[in-house]
């Protein structure tokens, strides 16, 4: 007994930047997670926990677990490719590709379940972060943008129609068409006119448009995905 105490404890390392405080709120969450995995809201709140724990691979490894459920959802998906974006910033280069692989994937099971706008946004935006001169993926993730447009009413949130028009001028600015850029900020400025993001994109500073735009594709920074204000 007193060996394989001391074997654990010699082999028992906490997760680097992890808080002991959010343990019992996690368990709760996730929890309730397990009994309404299409529930965007309670997973995002679980998610947050995760991140603020350290412990990534926590919801990775449960979200994949109730997407393999027969019989899932949209959503489950959704939150599960959420989870990889999630690890990004935290991991080396190439986990990052793997992880963008991940999470393009799992937003492609959930649109062949039900094709959303959150669906294609986040497909489309994962496209956009992966190198185009070796990849070739931003025409491709532009095509996902402009897709989820179309899937646009007006119950859907401004918020997130503001993010997918963002997002394509991203695109569009990536490639080096200034023009198309502006052109779909200001479309979505007009949608969306409280937009800070865009109405930062639409600046005639080229630096600081150029700044934004590489500060927003730059797979170290965090993405906000608490989904506030994203979903109803």
């Amino acid at each position: 007994m007193i060996l394989l105490v001391a074997l654990v404890v010699a082999t028992w390392r906490p997760v680097i930047g992890a808080d002991p405080r959010v343990r019992p709120g996690l368990n709760d969450l996730e929890q309730a997670v397990q009994r309404d995995p299409e529930n965007l809201k309670v997973a995002a709140e679980y998610r947050q926990l995760v991140i603020a724990s350290g412990d990534f691979d926590r919801s990775i490894d449960a979200l994949e677990t109730l997407a393999k459920r027969k019989g899932s959802g949209p959503n489950i998906y959704i939150s599960l490719a959420l989870a990889y974006v999630d690890k990004v910033p935290s991991s080396g280069d190439i986990r990052r590709l793997y992880l963008g692989r991940d999470a393009v994937g799992a937003a492609t099971k959930s649109i062949e379940r039900q094709p959303s706008v959150m669906a294609y946004y986040i497909r489309g935006l994962v496209n956009l972060y992966y190198n185009n001169f070796i990849f070739r993926r931003m025409s491709r993730g532009i095509a996902d943008l402009q897709q989820a447009l179309t899937l646009v009413t007006p119950e859907t949130p401004r918020p997130l129609v503001a993010r997918v028009y963002a997002s394509i001028g991203d695109g569009y600015w990536r490639l080096e068409d200034r023009a198309n850029a502006r052109e779909v900020w200001a479309r979505g400025a007009e949608a969306c006119p409280r937009d800070a993001g865009l109405q930062a994109r639409l600046s005639s500073d080229e630096r600081h448009v150029a700044d934004t735009v590489s500060a927003a594709l730059y797979a170290g920074t965090r993405v906000d995905t608490t989904l506030r204000d994203l979903v109803h």
